[in-house]
């Protein structure tokens, strides 16, 4: 029983270093932008947040800032496929199962990010279809903090799995919503070029989530 009970605290232990390290990327953020930051957290105003911030260096996803939002994302999904993997008691035993999910999903993300400057070069009007990746990344980084809030409140307080997995996939949900209004424009702005975007579509959008369930989540965890 006493080994049990060491390594559950050493379980969490481990886990609230994870939680520690996204509140770490949040601060660097707001020490980096802190009205960057703060007029992202008003989930209601995103249009004004994407007037306001838009230029050459918010529109490079290498910058320092962008980078500590995409490590955000990462790191948030990552938690949320451990808090998942608890509740069907498949715990992940080591750490290092966590590193080996990491390094999945940022080579996936990676070649995800080649595809987009690929096809974002064969689709005419480039400067606005900047912007609507833009407003979808942006829409990724509230939707991480919002998802990140939850993990926090659902690993620290006693609420139960059915609820957890019901406001999650609703977060989910308003997340799908969101980023459909975006592929909904590109396709009302770009008819021409519907080849290419429905191969943005298929590569970066469908088929990827399908690759993570089945490499990830069957193999890894």
């Amino acid at each position: 029983m006493g080994e049990l009970i060491l390594r559950s605290n050493t379980q969490q232990d481990w886990v609230s270093i994870i939680f520690f390290i996204n509140l770490l990327f949040i601060s660097i953020n707001l020490f980096l932008d802190p009205i960057r930051l703060k007029r992202m957290i008003k989930f209601y105003a995103t249009d004004l947040y994407i007037t306001k911030h838009t230029n050459e260096r918010n529109l490079n996803y290498l910058s320092i800032y962008n980078l500590i939002s995409f490590l955000l994302i990462l790191n948030t999904l990552c938690l949320y496929i451990f808090t998942l993997s608890n509740y069907s008691n498949e715990v992940i035993k080591f750490s290092s199962r966590y590193y080996y999910l990491i390094i999945a999903l940022l080579i996936f993300f990676g070649i995800r990010f080649l595809f987009v400057k690929f096809i974002t070069k064969q689709i005419s009007g480039i400067t606005q279809l900047k912007l609507l990746f833009f407003k979808s990344f942006t829409h990724n980084v509230q939707f991480a903090l919002i998802l990140f809030i939850l993990l926090f409140c659902s690993f620290y307080s006693s609420i139960s799995n059915v609820k957890f997995v019901w406001i999650s996939s609703f977060v989910g949900l308003v997340w799908f919503f969101y980023q459909s209004k975006v592929i909904i424009f590109i396709f009302r702005s770009k008819p021409k070029e519907i080849l290419y975007i429905i191969l943005y579509l298929c590569t970066l959008k469908i088929v990827p989530w399908y690759w993570i369930y089945f490499f990830v989540i069957e193999f890894i965890l």
